[in-house]
Parts: structure tokens; C-alpha cells; sequence
């Protein structure tokens, strides 16, 4: 891109000065003054001259004392008979202020005296010959208050002279500081202690105590220059290296938001043209664009590394550039960044070309995940059929691609290196900027998790009064299988089995909205308007104009539903293949809320145009959809004439979304928790499968339907291990939206825990301009501030919270508890044996219908031909689809 050679040298061109430097000034002439009282009759030596006062240059910068301005905001200026530190010296010995030798502390306690002006421009000290006494350079001038070689000069008070160190002029008798002391001239004042820690060169000859001369030069022969070892002349104080002013760099930040907003533009555009209309062609635009993006990610990485963090001093800018530093694997070498990317394309082509043969059907093939094997995994009620399944998916899965995962371990930890973190792990725990972040995530887990033993105790009751106890036993871990979902994330699917109150009907407003003529765009036109009912935004022309809400006749387009941010802060967009049902109808409120986020923070830099942590942007769509969803809500749409509010209504209400709810938070905390340790490197590769299923049973409670062994690589057939995408947002989503919601619904007086017509579970915040600022608060933030304010602005809350969870479905916990007791049902589980050994190989074991070959080349294969078009060609841009926080990708 033309853009790229102008962002490196952007730096260069900010920082280039184009005025002229100011000519110096002309040396001062020098006279004796009759007043000047002598500091120390140097011996051979008439009294030093003063010179008049030198307060050019230096006027406005502080004396600065241990690292910090002058607590009084006073400066140190005698040329213009401006106080230091309390006391104006305006009297003799100190004439006219022109003479900085004080006898009271300056700032820090300590006494000193200067051998160059102390930023305000001070005298110095010159001997007979009119050659200056001292090192020559200042405390404090250069950097405003920064240490330039951690040199600490301590006085009795402990604290520190904050400036580049003069070498070997330190004046000390036995560890008694003398720069600080009081001269022979001015008995009496107490000469205080001092420390000068570090093993530095030390002069420990006589100094100010009456008895020997006042300034003795240090240098060695040939010091700076000078053959008798005096220091040299003063110098004009040099910024460090790699400061930059605050307005310059102001500057640079500009320039690189722009830049990283049209590449962003261009980047989403090219995925938007080929997720609407997949083929090879758009296929191509988009990589071309993610690798433009991935190198101007790079240059700017290359650029704001020449800024040292620690001299930027506002933190506003400071956390701009450590956001922009951490590119993730965009920071690898091209050549390893391009194996990076093979690795995960060739595990998501295994992942999405791979099919099985129907169970018990050998010549029926070519079943893929989505639709058949889900669908089988939701309404089969075969438990052979559940458990074929189960395995040949993870056979043709997982199984094939545990050897190039190992890889891309080593390399996602060496990309985390180039981002000076330790592993992948902390690149992806990176952006929740809390230390104690994984303690929190135990924490909310444990405040819901007696309602997930409650939760799952019945289930499992249900299970077993269905399959049989030869199969399900009272205490044990569930299997995996059974549960509606290929991973038993959700237990939505088996609620035909499980509902507490069969034939209380549930909320289903599909077939009313049909009969009331609903479209697509009038779902998406009643979404808009649940919105500006609560004092928020419209939604903008080109969200009309440019969305598409309806799966096109004549092209291929990837119909999971996204909201789309083009960073240009104008162009918001959604896609979905929408349907005319209720399911619909809340995801379509989900979605917009997406496009409101992206409204709110469009103010801000490019860079913190996101969530305020990865959970966010998910959060606040949930938390929306439990209002939209609510019969009190759909009450007022007209598309319910009376809502039944009675015990079994609402508990088999309750009941369904908990299914959904609540056995994902487990299973997302385990596969995590599971990344996090291979990353870090406290499981090997011997351990992957077996430590798994060790953290799904701890935390969910689930167990394989087989015996596995470390030839195998369950996790591998969840798609978010071969693409590398982090999980832990979407457990953080899940207990974030119960803590909004709480908000806005207290907020709105929609929620009295002591009223039972105000419970959590029936609040519809639609209509509360209250409930609207409270969002508004959470989302214009974006990421410019750490995800705690933010949610603390909003809610009064900082740390997650799994206690409004609780609360929400509180009437659902007290009915699981009391049916488990009338039943005696054991809450929780115990473990009943091996679920998977590191030594034992799976290949050869018979499975129902066939026999289980788990080496290459084992029966079923799949015919290349049943390849689908989006399968072919998406995992080659999944690192687009990824790295753009336009887009939201639902679990």
C-alpha cells in the first residue's frame, strides 16, 4: 500500500522541527560582587566571581525531587527573585536571588548546592581562572521529572535528585554527603545524613565541615576534555533519546488513525463482498486485504516501538500505544506468519470437509456437521445412533489434526513473544487488563454453580427415567452424548425430555406473526423502534440501503448472522438469512445491538472503537434479547392478547433458557482453562486428551461415552480449537448480561426483588429511557477505559458477578431444590472410573455397524464431490474474518 512507506516515516516527520534553532545567547561578562560572601576560601584562590543570573531556557521547569513536581508548584528561579522552596532570598548573602546557594532544604529535604543552574537558572560556581566548578550539567532540565540513568542521589529525607548523573562528582567524607552539607561560611545550619545507595564512584575526602575546601574537583586528568581534570564547560541539556512531546505525538496517533481506519474500511469491505457472495474471485480481494491489513499492523508496531512508554506521561496516550503494540500473530516473521496461517487453514479444511456414512447406513455418506449431524445430535432419541455419531465426528475431526495443532501451539506462543508476553494465553487474556482476571472467572463460576448441580441432578434423573439406570446411573457424570448438542455446551435440545410441565405450552409467537403479515424488514423496522424508545439511535441510511436480511436467490452467502462495522463512522450493516419465527425476532434485536454499540463509540480513535473487553459487544446483545423474549414484551408488540403468568408457565419458562445458559458456562470454562495450560506449557502433548475430559468432568460434569486415550484429540472437533479463537468471552458474555440487565431493569422500576410481579426474569426494559442511558454509559466508552470502570459507570459494579444470574432464575432454583429432595436426588456427581487412559489405543474397537479404524485411511471416506462451496473456501479467510472487530461471531 502507498500508504505504508508514509507511516514509517512518519515518526521522522513529527518529530522534525522546521523552525530554526535559536542562536545562544552570548556569554554573560563577569564581575566580582563586593557583597558576595566567600563559600570556603579556596586555598591560592580569590573568592568565585558571580556571575549575573542565566534564566533563559529553563524558566518554566521545576526543581523536581525524587521524580515528582514541587509539591508547593513553586520554582526554583533565583534570576527573577522567585522563591524556592518556600523562602525567598533576597538578602546577603544571596543579593539579589542571583546566588542559589541555600542553607535551607530545597523540596526534598536535603541542602544543595549547584554546580549548574538548577532549571531556573541559578549561578555556578567558577574558580580563580573564571572556569566553572562542576559537572556542568543540571538536575532535572532534560526530562521533566524522569530519572535518565536510574541514579539515585538520596538525602537524609530519602528522596532522590531526579537527573542525569555527573560522573564522579559526588562529594562525600565517609558517607556523609557534602553537596548538601552546610559551607564553612554558614555555621551552625545541621549538616543532615545522607545515602547514596548503589555501588557508584564515591569521593570520600574531606568536604563542607569547616575544615577543608568547599568544591574540589573530581575528574581524572583529561576528564571531559580538560588535561587538570576539571569538568568542562556547561552543556545544553539533551531530551533522551526516545522522547517525544506530547503534541507530536498526538500528531503521530492521528496519522496512524487514520490510516489503520481506511485500511479497516478497505479490509471489511473485502470480507462483507465475500461472505455475501462466495466465490473465488472475492475469495482473493479478501486475503489480498487481510494482508495489507497484517502489514500495516506491523508498521505501526515498528513505528510506536521507537516510543518509550515510560516517558509518555499521559496515560491517555500511553494506553493508545500499548493497544497498538500488541498485534497478536501479525507480529511474527513473514515466513513464520505465513506457516501460522497454513496451520489453521489446514485444520479448518479438515474440519469443515469432514463427513461420516449414516449409522448403520454404510453406502448413505457425506453427512456433514451442519445440518445432518446436528440435527441427529438434537432429535435423535437412539442412543447407538447418538454415540456413533458422537465418535465418527471426532474420528474424522479432532482425531486428524492433533499433530498440526501441537504446531501451532509453539508458534502462537512464539508470536506472543514478538508481543513481549510470555504465552498465547496472556495474549488472549491480554485485553481484560486485570491481574487477578482468571480468579474472578473461578469465582462467578462457583456463585452459580450450586444452581447448575440443582440444574443438573434433574436432568440426569429425567435421563435416567428415559434411557434406563443400566446406562445412567443415580451419581455419575452425564455422557457426553445425549444431552441435544455435539459438545453438550446446550442442553436446549433434549427439553421435549426434561420439561418440568409437559403441556403447559410455551410462548410461541411464529404462527401470530405470520398471520400478521410480518417481513424480514418490518422484524428489523420493530427492532429499530425497541431502540428509539429508549433514547437511542435511529438507524443510519446505509444500514437500509446496504444490509442484507434476506438470503439472496442466486449466490452463495454465509447466512450465520453478524452486524458489520465499516470503521468509516457511517456505514453499519447487518447480515441473516432472516425467517419469519420468534427466534428470529430475537436475534434480530440481538444483532442491532451491535450496530448501536458500534454508533455509540464511533467518536472515539480507531483503536478503541471496540467492547470494553471481548465479552462486551455479546453481553449487551444478550442482554437485551431476555427483555425482547419476555411475554410482557411481546404482550406489547400485539403479538400476545393475554400473558399467563402462573408458577408452571414461568418455571418451564425459566427451565428452557437455563438449558441453554447454563451447562455453556462449564463447558466454556474448561476449554479455556484447557488452552491456557497447553500454551503455558503445563500439559505436553502426551496429556492433551486426557486433561480435557479431566476438566469437563470437574466442571460440567460430563464424561465420554467411550474410553479415550491420547490417540485421539476431542477438543480438536470444536471449530474454535483448529481456527484459535478464544472462548472465554462467551462465559464472560454470559454472566455480564445478567448484570446489565439488572441495571437497566432496576433503572426502568422494572425490578423489586421483594415484589413478585417485579422478579428479574419478567422485566421488559422496552420503552425506559433510563434503561437506554444506562446502556448508552456502557457502550460510548468503547475500549478507552479498562472494562471494570466501564461496567462500573454503568452498574456500580467493577468485578464479574455471577450473583444477578442467580437472582434471575432464583424461582427456577428453589423449584429444582425442592423436587430434588421429594425425589432424593444426589446434586452433583461423583466419578465412576476411567474416561480416558494416555496408553490405550481406541483403533479396532468395534462400534455398533462397524468397526472403528482410527488410522489413516480408515474406512467411510468421504467422496471429495459432497464438498460444500463455503467449506472449500473459508478457512483460507479466517484470519480475516477474525482479526476485524467489525464483526461478531456467535458461539
Amino acid at each position: 500500500m502507498t500508504s505504508l512507506p508514509l507511516l514509517l516515516a512518519a515518526l521522522a516527520l513529527v518529530r522534525a522541527d522546521p523552525s530554526p534553532a535559536p542562536a545562544p545567547k552570548p556569554a554573560a561578562q563577569l564581575e566580582f560582587d563586593p557583597n558576595f560572601v566567600d563559600l570556603g576560601n579556596l586555598p591560592g584562590r580569590p573568592s568565585s566571581p558571580r556571575p549575573p543570573s542565566q534564566t533563559g531556557g529553563f524558566e518554566n521547569r521545576q526543581f523536581d525531587v525524587g521524580g515528582r513536581p514541587q509539591l508547593d508548584n513553586r520554582q526554583f528561579d533565583g534570576g527573577l527573585n522567585r522563591p524556592f522552596d518556600g523562602r525567598s532570598y533576597n538578602q546577603p548573602p544571596f543579593g539579589n536571588g542571583d546566588r542559589q546557594f541555600s542553607q535551607q532544604p530545597f523540596n526534598g529535604g536535603n541542602q544543595q548546592f549547584s554546580q549548574q543552574p538548577f532549571n531556573g537558572g541559578g549561578q555556578q560556581a567558577l574558580d580563580a581562572a573564571g572556569r566553572p566548578l562542576g559537572g556542568g550539567r543540571p538536575f532535572d532540565v532534560a526530562s521533566g521529572g524522569r530519572f535518565q540513568d536510574n541514579t539515585n542521589y538520596r538525602g537524609a529525607a530519602g528522596r532522590s535528585f531526579d537527573g542525569p548523573r555527573v560522573p564522579q562528582t559526588v562529594f562525600s567524607d565517609v558517607g556523609q554527603d557534602q553537596i548538601n552539607g552546610p559551607s564553612p561560611a554558614l555555621p551552625g545550619a545541621p549538616r543532615p545524613a545522607s545515602s547514596y545507595p548503589g555501588d557508584r564512584d564515591r569521593y570520600n575526602g574531606p568536604g563542607l565541615n569547616g575544615d577543608a575546601p568547599f568544591l574540589r574537583p573530581l575528574g581524572p586528568p583529561g576528564f571531559n576534555g580538560n588535561p587538570d581534570g576539571f569538568p568542562g564547560p556547561s552543556v545544553p541539556p539533551v531530551p533522551p533519546p526516545n522522547y517525544i512531546p506530547e503534541g507530536e505525538l498526538r500528531e503521530l496517533l492521528a496519522r496512524v488513525d487514520s490510516l489503520t481506519s481506511q485500511q479497516c474500511t478497505h479490509t471489511v469491505a473485502a470480507q462483507w463482498a465475500f461472505e455475501t457472495n462466495v466465490n473465488a474471485v472475492t475469495q482473493v480481494s479478501a486475503l489480498e486485504a487481510q494482508l495489507q491489513n497484517s502489514e500495516l499492523q506491523r508498521a505501526v508496531r515498528e513505528t510506536l516501538n521507537q516510543v518509550d512508554l515510560n516517558l509518555v506521561e499521559n496515560p491517555d496516550l500511553a494506553r493508545q500505544i500499548r493497544l497498538l503494540s500488541v498485534i497478536g500473530p501479525a507480529a511474527l516473521p513473514p515466513d513464520q506468519l505465513d506457516r501460522y496461517n497454513g496451520l489453521i487453514n489446514s485444520m479448518l479444511a479438515v474440519y469443515n470437509s469432514a463427513t461420516i456414512c449414516a449409522h448403520r447406513e454404510p453406502l448413505r455418506c457425506g453427512l456433514r456437521l451442519d445440518p445432518d449431524l446436528t440435527l441427529i445430535m438434537a432429535r435423535s432419541r437412539d442412543w447407538d445412533e447418538l454415540q456413533y455419531v458422537w465418535l465418527e465426528w471426532r474420528r474424522r475431526s479432532g482425531f486428524k489434526i492433533r499433530d498440526l495443532f501441537d504446531q501451532l501451539v509453539d508458534l502462537s506462543n512464539m508470536a506472543a513473544k514478538q508481543n513481549n508476553l510470555t504465552s498465547f494465553a496472556e495474549y488472549w487474556l491480554f485485553p481484560y487488563e486485570t491481574p487477578d482476571f482468571r480468579l474472578q472467572l473461578e469465582s462467578a463460576w462457583e456463585e452459580v454453580r450450586p444452581l447448575y448441580e440443582q440444574l443438573h441432578a434433574y436432568v440426569r434423573r429425567k435421563l435416567r427415567d428415559f434411557y434406563g439406570p443400566d446406562k445412567i446411573s443415580r451419581q455419575a457424570p452425564l455422557p457426553a452424548h445425549i444431552l441435544g448438542n455435539m459438545w453438550a455446551q446446550s442442553w436446549s435440545n433434549i427439553l421435549d425430555i426434561t420439561i418440568p410441565y409437559p403441556g403447559k405450552n410455551f410462548l410461541d409467537v411464529g404462527p401470530q406473526m405470520a398471520a400478521q403479515g410480518y417481513t424480514p424488514a418490518a422484524m428489523f423496522r420493530l427492532a429499530e423502534e425497541f431502540y428509539t424508545s429508549m433514547n437511542m439511535s435511529a438507524m443510519p441510511a446505509e444500514f437500509w440501503s446496504h444490509s442484507v436480511i434476506e438470503e439472496p436467490p442466486a449466490r452463495v452467502v454465509v447466512c450465520q448472522p453478524s452486524a458489520w462495522d465499516f470503521c468509516n463512522r457511517k456505514d453499519y450493516r447487518i447480515k441473516m438469512c432472516t425467517h419469519v419465527n420468534m427466534m428470529d425476532l430475537v436475534t434480530a434485536h440481538h444483532e442491532m445491538a451491535h450496530v448501536q454499540y458500534f454508533m455509540e463509540y464511533k467518536r472515539l480513535p480507531k483503536v478503541y472503537r471496540d467492547g470494553a473487553n471481548p465479552g462486551f459487544h455479546e453481553a449487551v446483545g444478550e442482554a437485551i434479547s431476555l427483555s425482547v423474549a419476555t411475554p410482557r414484551h411481546l404482550q406489547a408488540l400485539g403479538l400476545v392478547q393475554t400473558a399467563v403468568d402462573d408458577l408452571p408457565h414461568n418455571i418451564n419458562f425459566l427451565f428452557a433458557l437455563a438449558l441453554d445458559k447454563l451447562p455453556f458456562l462449564p463447558f466454556s470454562l474448561a476449554l479455556d482453562k484447557w488452552r491456557w495450560d497447553v500454551f503455558q506449557k503445563r500439559k505436553s502433548k502426551d496429556q492433551y486428551n486426557c486433561h480435557y475430559w479431566f476438566l469437563r468432568e470437574r466442571y460440567s460434569g460430563i464424561k465420554p461415552p467411550f474410553l479415550r486415550s491420547e490417540f485421539d484429540f476431542d477438543p480438536g472437533a470444536k471449530f474454535h480449537v483448529p481456527a484459535n479463537i478464544p472462548y472465554i468471552k462467551y462465559f464472560v458474555a454470559t454472566i455480564l448480561q445478567f448484570q446489565i440487565h439488572k441495571a437497566m431493569c432496576r433503572a426502568a422500576g422494572q425490578y423489586d426483588p421483594e415484589n413478585d410481579d417485579l422478579q428479574l426474569h419478567k422485566c421488559d426494559i422496552y420503552r425506559s429511557k433510563e434503561a437506554g442511558n444506562i446502556l448508552k454509559r456502557l457502550m460510548e466508552s468503547g475500549s478507552s477505559t479498562t472494562w471494570g470502570d466501564a461496567l462500573y459507570a454503568a452498574t456500580g459494579e467493577s468485578r464479574l458477578n455471577g450473583s444477578a444470574l442467580r437472582e434471575y432464575f432464583r424461582p427456577l432454583e428453589e423449584w429444582l431444590q425442592n423436587e430434588n429432595l421429594r425425589t432424593n436426588e444426589f446434586a452433583g456427581w461423583t466419578y465412576d472410573g476411567d474416561y480416558c487412559k494416555r496408553s490405550i489405543e481406541t483403533a479396532g474397537l468395534e462400534v455398533y455397524g462397524g468397526f472403528y479404524n482410527a488410522g489413516p485411511g480408515g474406512v467411510h471416506q468421504a467422496p471429495r464431490g459432497a464438498l460444500h462451496a463455503v467449506s472449500l473456501l473459508l478457512p483460507s479467510v479466517l484470519l480475516l474474518w477474525l482479526s476485524t472487530p467489525h464483526r461478531t461471531l456467535r458461539r
